[in-house]
């Protein structure tokens, strides 16, 4: 009963969300069936992370229908209608969270009725609440064509001629506003998929809008000059002055934007700053600040926990840096903040906690740490064995770095099917210096002049700082 996908939905509710949904179930309006509230209300005491003994299929049928033999069948048919009420719960709550909701319902139900003066309060009302909404983004401006569309069609009939036209305009900018942010959100999403991942997308009417809002009035509203400056960016990623252009005006107007879409607009600033910071401690300093900025208004958690990915870049960036007390601190808040779904959270924190240590120069404390986990991601495997190597040359274990060099050749020769091209290349890459730089003497300047040269050359490296760092110490 636990893996069915009723609980799978409703292990997704907050306490609040429960709450309300459990009085929704009960009401007559929205469910007559008294056998649903009766399979609710067993569900509901074992809620939220459903793990009593008790919580299984044949307890539940005990309790809706005590003097009944249990069925499964007649059970999973139960299961499936509080789902439907569930699914009508889900709607009704999403709406009544939709602000203009119910003032439009009761205009347009006015409105046909006739009753000018409850149209005009409603009116009134729903004109108020938008005026005082924060976010402003391209919903935010549909609610206003419709509610300027509503009004229109009161006035046509209600007032002169004159007046009715009058309204058509507002209702047109609005419409405009909105079609413009919508628009302009998509071009950037699909550009930026573009450079990601090797598709091709139409990119509709994106010479013309931009052709218009070159010399235009509408990049005076906040959310078109938000999503904007973002295309120009991504059209042009190594151009600074649209870098700082949104990052300027992200910081101006942020709050005018729901969370994930300022999530969307940072994550094209992190898309960008390695074209617009060529120097490596730039670029991880940027990166730094862009993910500390995100952290301090909790952008980057999805429903209070971290994707694994984002967890592990702020973790290495923050190292690069040699920021090791704040490292230790954001590991210490997060542990458990790595998205429950992700089977390998705890590879991916014994990682990077393995890396705060290794900057600290614990290197036997390390060792510890990754022989006692056996991780299963094939990304956090590469990164594994490269931490291994690194930790071997600092404590010149000859032997096992030896046999680490040729297993990782071997790993990635097995893999490269499975594994891109370009991560296969880097890491081929790092094991190719890595191993150069331990065969080579100290004060063989023509080596090490080579080797350097060879590593200004690769685009990308890793752990490129601390290769050129071991390569310094043999001069």
């Amino acid at each position: 009963m636990k893996d069915s996908k009723l609980i799978n939905v409703i292990q997704h509710f907050s306490k609040p969300e429960l709450k309300r949904l459990r009085n929704f179930v009960h009401s007559p309006y929205f469910n007559t069936d008294k056998k649903v509230r009766l399979l609710f209300d067993f569900i509901y005491q074992y809620a939220p992370d459903f793990n009593h003994e008790k919580f299984i299929a044949q307890y539940a049928a005990l309790f809706v229908t005590p003097n009944e033999k249990y069925e499964e069948a007649t059970l999973i048919k139960l299961q499936s209608r509080l789902f439907k009420v569930i699914e009508l719960f889900i709607h009704y709550d999403i709406e009544m969270q939709h602000l203009p909701g119910i003032e439009l319902s009761l205009m347009r139900f006015y409105n046909r009725k006739n009753l000018t003066t409850p149209f005009k309060n409603a009116h009134k009302k729903v004109q108020k609440k938008q005026d005082e909404q924060l976010h402003r983004n391209g919903d935010y401006y549909h609610n206003q064509f419709t509610i300027e569309q509503e009004y229109d069609s009161f006035l046509t009939v209600k007032v002169e001629n004159s007046t009715g036209k009058m309204n058509h305009q507002r209702a047109m900018e609005k419409l405009d506003i909105f079609y413009l942010a919508k628009k302009l959100n998509l071009l950037c999403q699909m550009h930026n998929r573009q450079i990601l991942v090797n598709v091709n997308y139409d990119m509709t009417l994106m010479d013309e809008i931009l052709s218009l809002l070159s010399n235009s009035d509408y990049t005076q509203i906040p959310v078109i000059a938000l999503w904007h400056q973002a295309l120009l960016l991504l059209l042009n990623p190594g151009d600074s002055t649209y870098f700082y252009g949104l990052k300027k005006l992200l910081l101006e107007h942020r709050n005018r934007l729901y969370k994930f879409e300022q999530r969307m607009l940072y994550t094209y600033l992190e898309n960008t700053s390695k074209q617009i910071f060529e120097d490596s401690h730039q670029y991880h300093q940027e990166l730094f600040k862009l993910y500390d900025t995100q952290l301090k208004n909790e952008l980057l958690y999805m429903e209070g926990f971290l994707l694994p990915a984002i967890f592990k870049n702020i973790v290495t960036v923050a190292l690069n840096l040699n920021h090791l007390d704040w490292t230790a601190n954001f590991l210490h808040k997060n542990q458990h903040k790595i998205i429950p779904e992700y089977e390998d959270s705890e590879d991916v924190y014994t990682y990077c906690l393995a890396g705060l240590y290794f900057e600290q120069k614990k290197f036997d404390e390390v060792l510890d740490l990754l022989n006692q986990v056996v991780f299963n991601d094939i990304y956090t495997k590469m990164d594994i064995r490269r931490m291994y190597m690194k930790v071997y040359y600092e404590k010149t274990i000859n032997s096992p770095f030896e046999d680490m060099v040729n297993s990782f050749r071997k790993f990635l020769n097995k893999n490269q099917d499975s594994i891109p091209p370009a991560y296969i290349q880097e890491n081929r890459d790092f094991v190719n210096i890595i191993n150069k730089i331990y065969n080579t003497l100290k004060k063989d300047q023509q080596k090490l002049d080579a080797i350097e040269q060879q590593i200004s050359e690769i685009q990308t490296l890793p752990e490129r700082a601390w290769l050129l760092e071991k390569l310094n110490a043999l001069r």
